[in-house]
C-alpha cells in the first residue's frame, strides 16, 4: 500500500478494528470517539470529519490532527516509512497472490490455517471499495489464513454447505475446499437467489429489515442452479436477483420455465448494471 490508499482507507473502521472503539455521537459528515491516545476518557474527544476525500481527525485533548497517515505518525511515534512498513507487513501475503478466475486449487496443495474476525487492512479497504458494509460482511464471512503451494495468503471467506469457501479479495477469486451453494435458513417459505455473496450483501445494505424475513440461495456458481432446482420448489414463492449478462439471463428464464408463476424476476431496479454490487457501488460513488 502506498500513502495514498493509506489516507483513503475507512478511518472508523481501522479504529474499531484496531482499537474497539465505538462512534459514541455521529452525524452524516461527523463523528466523535474516545482518544485511541487517550482509551480511558470519560468524554469522547477525537472528531473526524467525513467532509473531505480523505477522513480528516482531530484530537481536542493533545491538538493533532490530519489524515490517517499522520494519525499514524503520532501514534506509531515513527516516520512515513514505518507507517509503510507498518501497513505493508499486513497487506504483504494480500497482495502476492493473484488469481483471477473462478478455480478450485488441486487437492493437497493447500491448508487452511485459521478462520477469523475480518480485521485486516487490505481486505477492509476491498470491501469499501465494493461499497460492502463490515458489519453485515462480519456476519457472514471471515478473514481465511490458508497455505497455498508453501506460501500464505489471506482473504474474505464465504462458507458453502459443502464446509468449502469463496475466496474473494483484490487479486483472488476461487474457491478452497469444495464447490457449492451457501444456503442461510431463517425458516421461511420464500427465497431469493443471488449469484455471489457479493449481491447478498448488498441486498442487506439495500433492504437491512429483510434480513431474517426470508431464506437465502447463494449460488457461487451459476452452474448450480440446475442441479439445486428441486430445493428452490419447496419453496411457495422465489424472487431472483441475477446477472444481467447472458448466463444470468438464461439462468432466470431456466427459472421461470421449471417453476412458472412461483418466481419473479426482482433484477430489473439495477437493469442498468451486471449485478447488484454494481449498482450500489455506483449508487454510492
Amino acid at each position: 500500500m502506498n500513502l495514498h490508499e493509506i489516507n483513503s482507507l475507512n478511518f472508523v473502521q481501522l479504529l474499531t478494528n484496531q482499537f474497539g472503539v465505538n462512534p459514541l455521537y455521529k452525524s452524516e459528515k461527523s463523528i466523535w470517539v474516545k482518544s485511541p491516545f487517550r482509551p480511558n476518557e470519560s468524554t469522547p474527544s477525537f472528531h473526524i470529519s467525513k467532509n473531505y476525500k480523505y477522513d480528516i481527525w482531530f484530537d481536542h485533548g493533545n491538538g493533532l490532527g490530519g489524515k490517517i497517515v499522520d494519525f499514524y505518525l503520532h501514534f506509531l511515534k515513527t516516520d512515513l516509512k514505518g507507517v509503510l512498513k507498518h501497513f505493508n507487513e499486513k497487506s504483504f501475503s494480500f497482495q502476492q497472490q493473484k488469481v483471477s478466475n473462478d478455480i478450485l486449487p488441486p487437492k493437497n496443495n493447500y491448508n487452511v490455517l485459521k478462520l477469523k474476525k475480518i480485521t485486516s487492512f487490505p481486505l477492509i479497504k476491498y470491501l469499501d471499495e465494493r461499497k460492502l458494509p463490515l458489519e453485515i460482511v462480519n456476519r457472514y464471512c471471515k478473514e481465511i489464513h490458508y497455505k497455498l503451494n508453501d506460501k500464505k495468503y489471506y482473504a474474505i471467506a464465504f462458507p458453502n454447505i459443502q464446509n468449502g469457501f469463496e475466496i474473494r479479495n483484490k487479486y483472488v477469486k476461487m474457491c478452497l475446499i469444495k464447490k457449492d451453494i451457501t444456503l442461510i435458513k431463517n425458516n421461511q417459505t420464500q427465497l431469493k437467489i443471488f449469484e455471489s455473496w457479493s449481491d447478498f450483501i448488498s441486498y442487506l445494505f439495500l433492504f437491512p429489515y429483510d434480513e431474517f424475513l426470508y431464506d437465502f440461495l447463494i449460488l457461487n456458481s451459476i452452474s448450480l442452479l440446475r442441479k439445486n432446482i428441486n430445493l428452490i420448489n419447496q419453496y411457495e414463492k422465489i424472487e431472483s436477483y441475477l446477472d444481467h449478462d447472458d448466463a444470468g439471463k438464461s439462468a432466470t428464464d431456466f427459472l421461470k420455465t421449471e417453476l412458472k408463476s412461483k418466481v419473479k424476476d426482482d433484477s430489473s431496479f439495477y437493469k442498468n448494471f451486471k449485478d447488484l454490487n454494481e449498482f450500489i457501488i455506483n449508487k454510492n460513488s
